[in-house]
């Protein structure tokens, strides 16, 4: 149909309607509804449902302008009869056409505020307007939709860990604006703007505010267009190294590459030169490595390419079964290992789930996913890294975690992430030298990672702030 309301959240359309002053219908679907809603230049102007407890009878009940006997009759009322329920309500004196006119209003509203709430389903715009009865063209400004709204919003985690590594950039406030804000709303902009430039989360330390409260206020100044977060500058030397992954994942799509070949390398090459390809491979196309995308189609690619290189890097870098690839050849291998894909596409799903569950808190959920994915497929570094950050997250299991990090720096000694992990799970237990040791580490390897440099600062005395082991899971640099 169209964009799914998972990666793609309904509120965030309702900004660009107002923003744009769009005109159209927006068409909702998932299992078991649809809502079509309407715009007229901005405005919401009307809304449909087949959602029970959003139909016009039980918004009626609800607001009080029709008592439970009325309401119960409402089906033998329009039973058999023509036109709208509106209409015959008001024909046969159930309610006043004042009435009517409130509570479409406030249907309007409901229909409009549950989309908010929404986390699965697919959503459509088409920029035109069906034909609407003239009473049924309401003028609702949406910014008074979004102050009710953002409450409700199911989707803050992704808007959290879309934005959370972005600068701020505030606009202007309008009279228009203005007046849908509360004083402490107006107060907290205030702050925000008098740090232009920073980060989320260099600007929230000054914010002052619980991190719910503080990204419920960030979500609803986004929408109000007062407040922006800028894509960072272009990366050049991660647009080629993009492009050479594209390139790559062509070539290995287009053909079977023997391993020696992903590296570039004759069958005679050495294991220093195995494993410094490798290395420099994995910088340009880890997965993680792709910045802030969007895109999912090139992370998909990115997860394909790194798993080739994993697996090539596997076999050439172990004599033994580099000796017996050399013996049996790539296709023979090839044909053995596809017994175990299913697999390893069930481990990618599992991982999938737990990343989603990690974002909301569900840590042992998380951890009891990762360990069936690792029985699935053990190859994967990421997966023991989530598995270690769950296991911070639950007391008994903390010092677990401690070997989930180590299984990453195993497999990939060049990442920083398991280091910076091990550091701030040791801060935690309050063994500052241990924590120090590690944060030292992840920073030898990319002097620029944040969570490092602020943590070995609270543990040299620069901050007196007790650590989390709630904020470690980022991406990388």
């Amino acid at each position: 149909m169209g964009k799914r309301v998972i990666e793609s959240p309904v509120p965030f359309v309702l900004r660009k309607v107002f923003v744009e002053k769009i005109t159209g219908e927006l068409v909702i679907k998932g299992e078991n509804f649809e809502k079509n809603i309407y715009f007229s230049q901005g405005d919401l102007c009307f809304a449909r449902t087949n959602v029970l407890h959003e139909r016009l009878g039980e918004v009626l009940f609800k607001i009080g302008k029709i008592d439970q006997t009325q309401f119960w009759d409402i089906h033998k009322l329009i039973s058999g009869q023509k036109g709208r329920i509106g209409g015959i309500l008001v024909q046969n004196n159930f309610i006043s056409q004042k009435d009517l006119f409130f509570g479409l209003i406030h249907q309007v509203r409901v229909i409009a505020l549950s989309t908010f709430a929404l986390t699965s389903g697919e959503w459509e715009f088409t920029p035109k307007l069906p034909e609407l009865p003239e009473d049924s063209r309401f003028k609702i400004e949406l910014p008074g939709i979004f102050v009710e709204g953002v409450p409700r919003f199911k989707s803050l985690p992704l808007f959290k860990s879309n934005f959370l590594k972005r600068t701020l950039q505030t606009k202007p406030i309008s009279d228009e604006i203005n007046s849908f804000l509360k004083s402490d709303d107006v107060e907290l902009f205030k702050v925000l703007a008098a740090h232009p430039g920073e980060t989320v989360e260099q600007a929230a330390a000054a914010a002052g505010l619980a991190d719910e409260v503080l990204w419920q206020k960030l979500a609803l100044f986004f929408l109000l267009n007062i407040l922006e977060f800028p894509p960072p500058p272009v990366n050049r030397e991660l647009s080629q190294n993009n492009e050479a992954l594209l390139a790559l994942y062509e070539s290995m799509k287009a053909r079977d590459m023997d391993y020696y070949e992903v590296f570039n390398l004759k069958n005679n090459a050495t294991f220093n030169e195995i494993k410094e390809v490798y290395y420099q491979h994995a910088k340009k196309f880890h997965p993680d490595r792709l910045g802030e995308t969007s895109n999912p189609e090139l992370r998909e690619k990115a997860n394909f390419v790194f798993a080739r290189i994993n697996k090539a890097f596997e076999v050439l870098s172990n004599e033994e079964k580099r000796r017996e690839y050399d013996m049996k050849g790539y296709k023979e291998i090839q044909a053995a290992e596809k017994t175990n894909e299913n697999l390893v596409e069930k481990a990618n799903l599992y991982y999938r789930k737990a990343k989603t569950l990690y974002s909301q808190q569900r840590f042992r959920e998380t951890a009891s996913l990762m360990e069936e994915a690792i029985r699935n497929d053990a190859n994967k570094a990421p997966y023991y890294l989530l598995l270690g950050l769950a296991q911070s997250n639950i007391p008994n299991l903390r010092r677990v975690a401690e070997k989930s990090f180590q299984r990453v720096i195993e497999m990939e000694p060049w990442n920083p992430e398991p280091y910076a992990a091990l550091g701030l799970l040791f801060q935690y237990e309050k063994m500052d030298k241990r924590a120090e040791n590690f944060f030292r580490k992840a920073l030898a390897i990319d002097p620029e990672h944040g969570l490092a440099k602020k943590r070995l600062g609270e543990l040299l005395g620069a901050t007196d702030k007790k650590s989390s082991v709630f904020s470690i899971f980022q991406k990388k640099k």
